[in-house]
């Protein structure tokens, strides 16, 4: 009996055979190629990949009804057929794609076994037989002689392999430029123009392809930035925002503008789209960025260049795009370094264009940028700070505890109060405090917000806040508004910080004004508990209650004067140390050896892990124990915790993980090592 079948007579997915599905592919993967201007070059390859990534499923054992993989058939069926690629240096590079198709590049190959020669042999000893070190020689070669073949060929991957999905369900998802035009960023702005600010914005359009916007707070920075790449023609543009609850905030806005034609991404998504099938079924294409507009985080842009699992479909929607980086003075040493080597090496074959804003740039960060990026020329509308002193404080050398009355005074005032304490057991004991001792109902005049809580009360919070913007209120913070509130509150109390936290602190106080005559922050001796685990150093807070006296009250004749203050608290030699210091946990040079610009980055393999050795600024994710909640979430986690994952179908195994994840808190790695000293 014949082993392979007619693939015009086997069925690939219900009511398609394998033929017709080869076809589909190819046929969306050319637009794909044409899309990024890799059809000319690079067809070839992509028919390669096409015609043969199926060829396993017309093996005779195989059905698609089954489980059963078919990647391994595939190179059995090429290996019988002596198909090979005809430029040599690639065939056994080719082979292991096809091969690993439905999984990351890892260099580990499973144990499922094939028939070659009249004999049976493991996939995993007759690939790493016949092929294994004649690719490591190829790409050893082609990465140190030709980098952009190497990435321009996975590349091709990662376009089939999307190519793949949408044929397999069915899916058309045509890729799209963006159209930016100024009538698009006004209907992102939606409220009404001030003319002398809306000409400084237009500049934006005038930059060179890499720059950078210095504007002060209220300036309209993230809602305008869109004109930087009006004559830029992108392939897309993405917005690398700080945290989720600014891209959720901005998502909404821009939604609203394009015509659905946005799209957000980071881990905790697939929570918000559980209630709906559809889009949860849209999922892949989400998180591989097939929208024409992309706001998204930080990490997950590294994460595609690190090559952290299938990072093969994320990275080839970078080309040619456009990327917004928003506040990047938040950016740690290791983060600001990697970034910038992942910029550097792609900036050829990918062709960035890419503004980086702050409203508090530091001129350290600044010099940084330019000396990296042979930046001549950006905007600086901080003088802005000149004219405005929207904030006047007193400081008070007590701890922040020791004022819950004068901050329920605000608030029966009819004001909208913004507490702030620098660590989360702070913000939780004052919390405990407004409603044991003083009876403030929790989710109607106060509610306490920070990172430390699952997604699912986040969100809520986040709504709560949202909904009573206009109302009097009192909210509990952490670092985490710094970024996060889009919000203007008419009074803060706010515990010593670093002088950049302060700033960004300041920026949640009469937002939209321009003078105060009173005092609206009251700045408190910080509760440093262990000094190893609090935020700031002693030389930070030090530093910084000198700066706050030396400007109290009317001695802040403009925000002009703290913004200078501020640069002068980080020199460009104490920057360039910090991120020495960093690059001494990450070696990307042993990064590039073990990975070739190839291979996944398995965070399982230890030799990989030596690589990335940076952990102390790490968060994981741990759903609490039933036990630690309070009812009613109590009996929900408990029932939640119990649910079977078999016999569910993809969609209900996609929702039920779903609602799992929304339990997850995110905890610091010194909290769980501290906590298992104190258990111990």
């Amino acid at each position: 009996m014949e082993k392979w079948v007619n693939p015009a007579c086997k069925l690939s997915h219900e009511n398609k055979t394998i033929s017709q599905h080869i076809q589909e592919v190819l046929a969306i993967l050319g637009e794909y190629l044409q899309f990024y201007g890799l059809r000319e070059k690079y067809f070839e390859i992509a028919k390669f990949l096409a015609e043969y990534h199926d060829a396993g499923k017309m093996h005779i054992n195989w059905n698609f009804n089954s489980k059963e993989g078919h990647a391994h058939h595939s190179l059995e069926y090429m290996l019988e057929k002596k198909i090979e690629y005809h430029e040599k240096n690639l065939d056994p590079v080719l082979k292991f794609l096809i091969l690993k198709h439905h999984s990351s590049l890892s260099d580990v190959i499973g144990e499922k076994t094939i028939e070659y020669g009249g004999k049976r042999y493991s996939i995993k000893n007759v690939f790493n037989v016949l092929f294994k070190d004649k690719m490591n020689a190829s790409l050893s070669k082609i990465v140190n002689n030709q980098f952009n073949l190497i990435i321009d060929v996975v590349d091709v991957l990662g376009l089939f392999k999307i190519a793949d999905v949408c044929s397999a369900k069915g899916k058309a998802v045509q890729l799209k430029r963006p159209v930016i035009t100024e009538d698009f960023v006004k209907r992102i702005v939606a409220k009404k123009l001030d003319e002398v600010r809306w000409n400084e914005q237009k500049t934006l359009a005038s930059l060179p392809n890499i720059s950078m916007l210095r504007a002060y707070t209220g300036w309209g920075k993230t809602d305008v930035s869109l004109l930087f790449f009006r004559d830029k023609n992108v392939s897309k543009v993405f917005y690398l925002l700080p945290t989720v609850t600014a891209i959720n905030i901005f998502f909404e806005k821009l939604r609203k503008a394009s015509n659905e034609e946005v799209a957000k991404y980071f881990y905790f998504i697939d929570t918000e789209l559980k209630e709906d099938y559809e889009k949860l079924s849209n999922l892949y294409f989400i998180e591989n960025f097939t929208a024409p507009y992309n706001i998204t985080t930080i990490d997950q842009f590294l994460l595609a260049f690190l090559q952290v699992g299938k990072y093969y479909t994320k990275r080839v929607m970078f080309r040619d795009s456009g990327l917004i980086i928003d506040e990047v003075h938040l950016l740690n040493p290791l983060m600001l370094d990697l970034l910038t080597f992942f910029l550097k090496k792609y900036a050829m074959t990918y062709n960035f264009k890419i503004l980086f804003m702050s409203a508090t740039f530091p001129s350290a960060l600044i010099k940084y940028f330019c000396e990296n990026f042979q930046i001549n020329r950006f905007l600086d509308y901080s003088k802005g700070y000149e004219e405005k002193r929207r904030v006047m404080w007193e400081y008070i050398d007590k701890q922040i505890e020791n004022s819950v009355e004068s901050i329920i005074r605000e608030r029966q005032k009819g004001k909208k109060v913004l507490v702030i304490t620098n660590t989360v057991e702070d913000a939780n004991n004052l919390g405990k405090k407004f409603e044991n001792e003083y009876k403030l109902s929790y989710g109607e005049e106060f509610i306490v917000f920070h990172a430390r809580t699952m997604y699912k009360n986040r969100k809520e919070k986040e709504n709560w806040l949202n909904n009573n913007r206009e109302k009097p209120h009192i909210a509990i913070a952490t670092q985490v508004c710094e970024v996060s509130l889009d919000l203007s509150y008419d009074t803060m109390f706010t515990e010593l910080a670093s002088l950049p936290a302060l700033v960004q602190r300041f920026g949640r106080v009469n937002r939209y004004g321009d003078k105060t005559k009173e005092i609206n922050v009251y700045i408190f001796k910080p509760h440093v508990k262990n000094p190893q685990s609090y935020p700031y150093s002693e030389n930070e807070l030090k530093i910084s209650e000198e700066i706050v006296r030396e400007l109290e009250g009317e001695n802040l004749r403009s925000e002009k004067q703290l913004i200078e203050k501020a640069d002068l608290s980080l020199s460009y030699e104490e920057l360039l140390n910090e991120i020495t210091l960093a690059k001494r946990s990450i070696n990307m040079k042993y990064w590039e050896e073990l990975l070739k610009f190839f291979y996944s980055f398995d965070v399982k393999d230890e030799k990989i892990s030596q690589a990335l050795n940076y952990r102390e600024g790490f968060t994981t994710l741990v759903i609490p124990h039933p036990d630690c909640i309070e009812e009613p979430m109590r009996s929900y986690v408990a029932e939640l915790l119990r649910k079977d994952f078999s016999c569910k179908s993809f969609n209900e195994k996609s929702k039920l993980i779903a609602e799992l994840k929304e339990l997850a808190v995110p905890i610091p790695f010194w909290w769980l090592r501290n906590a298992k000293l104190e258990e111990s």
